[in-house]
């Protein structure tokens, strides 16, 4: 290859976070959660802060975050003896202290990098300029704050004990001043790399406003060589001329635990909605209207035990769902008089059909049935994705301590077999979605079909549950085959789903 070539081929190549940037910038509200939930399973930073490419907005895409949990475990020591507790919930509600991140000028040292060090030396959550196919020119990034957490282990390696928030302000934060505002104010921590400390460079006036403030400051100085000084109570500097990142890396996460061992300031991602000057992506009517309708719904269970909500509101797919599968399955293997034994067991059979019509009519299922008839289809698609948004959250403290107990008891496995069966059976009743919804859609459905009984009155109109359900199949939303609980494949209610199915798409 000539370097005319090579030439060339570096200047058709797209920088990896514009292709990212650009898909977020042309995705629907949906896809971008879609795609911010699989880049925090990969352990990636997310975007928190982004400039508009249209306009002067500063958007905060906070309905991006609502699906990512985040689990992590805390160690206490008090008189030589540690504890660990363990924490599981929603990102959106996690109060942590918040480390801000930005530079002041031009840099040869990546920040990125450094904040990587941070949080993962073993794994890359900010892309910087050192990774692979990176390019010098980026035009979607600039001015993009990014956010990711460091969840610890619950393990002697772990350098900080407790969940953080980091964040990142790329590009040169004397140019996009509102972001660093915004980042600032909502900072346990603020790290600022500037190339001098000279007085005579612009950045002189954002360093002493940051001094003088009661924000904890560290300021790492580029042409500086000197070690962690600390200048006044909560205010440190650090050079970085010819130190390895490793010596740095180390002396801020010292000065950075330090920092947080006090007092300090706390961050919720759900206060973004209420940022002076940030557009926050959840106030669209068509999104809020959805939230309400899920909100219905929600405030019929927010204040029972969630172990107890299915046997309450879903009790069809319960003990009699569990009862009418264990008999189909023995009316297959029938032994000794034949006939007979088929005879009663196909009468236990409609006797639990029976029972499952009578307890058929809880408010849930006819709130929750209500709202997917009447509901416009983006309307719909952001009422089931709030309900099992705010269904999650209820759910957040009981399954943390059954997981918590879960975890201890199964490290003493031999002596507490039974409390750990007790245990998973709570943990698969503290388990709750919109999944266990639809099954009892499909419950509901099926005792009445076998009963050929008709909607009337109070009772709900199940012959519609197919088609509703269809129609989101036909949306994208998955339909679950096998009821992994029961071990059973519901095929009366999946024989008419697939109907309804090929009846609006026609047999493909």
């Amino acid at each position: 290859t000539t370097n005319i070539d090579i030439d060339q081929s570096k200047e058709n190549h797209v920088h990896p976070m514009d292709v990212q940037m650009a898909a977020f910038h042309c995705s629907d509200s949906f896809l971008k959660q879609k795609m911010i939930t699989k880049l925090s399973q990969c352990q990636y930073a997310l975007p928190l802060l982004v400039p508009d490419p249209l306009t002067t907005n500063i958007d905060c895409p906070l309905w991006t975050f609502r699906q990512i949990t985040k689990t992590w475990k805390i160690s206490t020591t008090k008189e030589n003896a540690t504890t660990v507790t363990m924490k599981s919930m929603p990102i959106y509600k996690a109060e942590t202290p918040r480390v801000s991140f930005f530079r002041l000028g031009s840099m040869s040292l990546s920040k990125s990098q450094l904040m990587n060090a941070l949080i993962n030396n073993r794994h890359d959550t900010f892309f910087h300029r050192n990774c692979e196919g990176s390019t010098k020119s980026r035009h979607l990034m600039d001015g993009v704050a990014e956010i990711a957490w460091y969840c610890p282990a619950g393990k002697d390696n772990d350098f900080f004990t407790d969940c953080i928030a980091f964040c990142n302000l790329h590009g040169d934060s004397l140019a996009n001043v509102k972001q660093r505002e915004i980042l600032t104010e909502m900072s346990s921590v603020i790290v600022v790399l500037v190339p001098t400390l000279d007085k005579s460079q612009e950045s002189t006036a954002v360093i002493s406003m940051l001094y003088k403030s009661s924000k904890p400051l560290i300021i790492l100085i580029a042409d500086n060589e000197c070690s962690a000084v600390q200048m006044k109570p909560q205010k440190y500097k650090l050079g970085l001329k010819e130190r390895s990142q490793s010596d740095v890396s180390e002396e801020l996460k010292k000065i950075i635990k330090s920092l947080l061992s006090g007092p300090h300031t706390s961050f919720r991602l759900e206060t973004m909605a209420k940022v002076s000057g940030v557009k926050v992506d959840e106030d669209q009517k068509i999104c809020q209207k959805g939230k309400s309708a899920a909100i219905e719904i929600i405030e019929l269970i927010e204040w029972m035990d969630v172990a107890k909500i299915k046997d309450t509101f879903l009790p069809c797919q319960g003990q009699l769902w569990y009862d009418w599968c264990k008999i189909n399955k023995e009316l297959h293997h029938l032994k000794g008089d034949i006939e007979k034994e088929k005879g009663q067991k196909t009468h236990q059979l409609m006797k639990l059909r029976e029972k499952q019509c009578d307890a058929s009519n809880s408010k849930l299922m006819r709130l929750f049935t209500q709202s997917l008839k009447r509901l416009p289809p983006k309307e719909r698609e952001y009422f089931l994705t709030w309900t099992q948004i705010l269904i999650d959250a209820l759910s957040t403290d009981d399954l943390s301590s059954i997981l918590q107990k879960y975890d201890e008891t199964w490290s003493e496995l031999k002596h507490k077999k039974t409390e750990l069966e007790l245990l998973s059976k709570k943990l698969q009743s503290a388990t709750f979605g919109l999944e266990h919804i639809f099954r009892e859609m499909g419950q509901i459905y099926e005792a009445h079909k076998t009963l050929k009984q008709q909607s009337l009155g109070q009772h709900p109109d199940w012959t519609k549950y197919p088609e509703l359900a269809a129609d989101l199949m036909i949306s994208g939303h998955p339909m679950e085959l096998m009821d992994g609980d029961a071990g059973h494949v519901p095929l009366i209610w999946i024989s008419s789903l697939l109907k309804e199915v090929i009846n609006k798409l026609g047999d493909q």
